[in-house]
């Protein structure tokens, strides 16, 4: 009977264990710092640098579209408004227009530092039916590539095109 309940007991315990210790947590941490470490040893600051600037560019194309979006869904002219310091775009913040005054309707972004914006206007806007009340063309560049972000008047799309 002894060995019945012995048996039994073994039975019931769980098989090995089902979590990461403290230490392989922070050698697998410390691995993966050396791994980045490496990536960017190896291809170098500049391409850090232009990453940066084409995730600007995308988040500029973006807003744009959403600042259209916005306008033909609630009728009032939403529009970007680009802070230039030194000839050179330093943020931009998304307004809507409306019959109260101008209100802030997203935060205030920021260029990434080593990224050169410039544009040709510092009010992009669209109008009620979603058209840009100009031809809008923002250039963003990175250490090695430059990024166009245009607007189209008559439909108010957007397009990013890379030189």
């Amino acid at each position: 009977m002894r060995l019945c309940i012995a048996n039994d007991m073994k039975a019931r315990r769980p098989h090995g264990r089902r979590a990461f210790s403290f230490m392989e947590l922070i050698a697998a941490l410390a691995v993966i710092g050396l791994l980045a470490v490496a990536g960017v040893t190896r291809f170098g600051a500049s391409t850090v640098d232009n990453l940066g600037a084409e995730g600007f560019a995308r988040k500029l194309a973006l807003d744009l579209m959403q600042a259209r979006r916005r306008t033909i869904a609630t009728g009032d002219n939403h529009y970007l408004l680009l802070t230039v310091a030194s000839g050179k775009v330093a943020s931009y913040t998304m307004y809507r227009r409306a019959a109260g005054g101008d209100t802030v309707v997203d935060q205030t972004r920021t260029v990434p530092p080593n990224v050169n914006v410039t544009t040709s206007g510092t009010t992009l806007e669209f109008d009620f039916d979603g058209t840009a009340l100009a031809a809008y063309s923002i250039v963003v560049a990175g250490p090695q590539r430059t990024w166009t972000v245009s607007t189209t008047i008559a439909t108010g799309a957007v397009q990013i095109t890379a030189s």
